[in-house]
């Protein structure tokens, strides 16, 4: 391996990261720009020229940052499973965790942040020309507190969050259509898990029923009684959900390390 590459390696650099932010911009502005303004367009006009009501602008912009993060997530390691891009990847004057957390940043941070304003800022715009919009038009003023409603922000973020590490190490499994591929690699191993249970439901109860599933409910509040707690469930969903986010993202770094080396 070159000398140089090892000795950046060695030490971590936020002037690296600017680097590899300038590369990254500068290689795909265009496309950026497109989709920037699409989103735009979006936000201003979509929940409005619908049956609007207070949900619609929070749907929306789930919609978006769910299904475009996973889009985005899903395809940002593409350059490094062909043999041109995977060299000139390998030779980006960056360490392989700088490489990896800008990456990881870009798609998981920046990517719902800039999704975030521009929500504001189309409704905002959409706002602007509500009155000067035709009477035949469904287009009322939005109060921009129903965009990010607090009983479901937390829900949103962990669902994204999960879809993110799980697609994020599909880019880097994944050589051709990852988003798809992965996609269907979740249905199958939620397939899997369903016939798992089925089974343990038909050894322990004897088959599947509305009286089985009772007395599975009864003997799991019997031999978990402490976690009838609200609390400590949330606790425990929260613990659950941590370990998964972390074990999917060291498998992601040591994959992409697998894949430079």
């Amino acid at each position: 391996m070159n000398t140089n590459i090892l000795k950046m390696n060695a030490y971590f650099s936020f002037h690296r990261i600017k680097l590899l932010a300038i590369r990254f911009f500068s290689e795909h502005w265009r496309r950026d720009l497109i989709t920037l303004a699409v989103y735009f367009i979006a936000f201003a006009f979509v929940p409005r020229i619908t049956d609007y009501n207070n949900s619609a602008p929070f749907i929306l912009f789930s919609l978006i940052l769910i299904v475009g993060g996973v889009r985005f997530a899903a395809r940002i390691f593409h350059e490094i499973h062909h043999p041109s891009g995977g060299m000139h990847f390998l030779h980006i004057p960056a360490s392989r965790l700088e490489k990896f957390l800008f990456n990881g940043v870009t798609t998981l941070l920046l990517y719902p942040a800039v999704c975030l304003l521009l929500s504001f800022g189309g409704t905002l715009f959409g706002n602007l020309l509500a009155p000067i919009m035709p009477s035949f038009f469904n287009y009322p003023t939005i109060d921009l507190s129903v965009l990010i409603p607090k009983h479901n922000i937390w829900e949103i973020a962990t669902q994204f969050l999960l879809l993110h590490a799980i697609f994020f190490l599909g880019s880097l499994i994944f050589k051709k259509h990852p988003t798809t591929k992965t996609f269907l690699s979740i249905i199958v191993f939620g397939f899997a898990v369903m016939v798992v249970e089925l089974i343990l439901i038909k050894i322990f109860l004897g088959g599947v029923s509305t009286s089985s599933e009772i007395a599975l409910n009864l003997k799991m509040e019997n031999l978990f009684g402490i976690m009838t707690s609200s609390a400590l469930l949330t606790f425990v969903n929260i613990l659950v959900t941590a370990f998964v986010l972390f074990y999917l993202y060291i498998v992601s770094y040591f994959k992409f390390k697998e894949k430079q080396v």
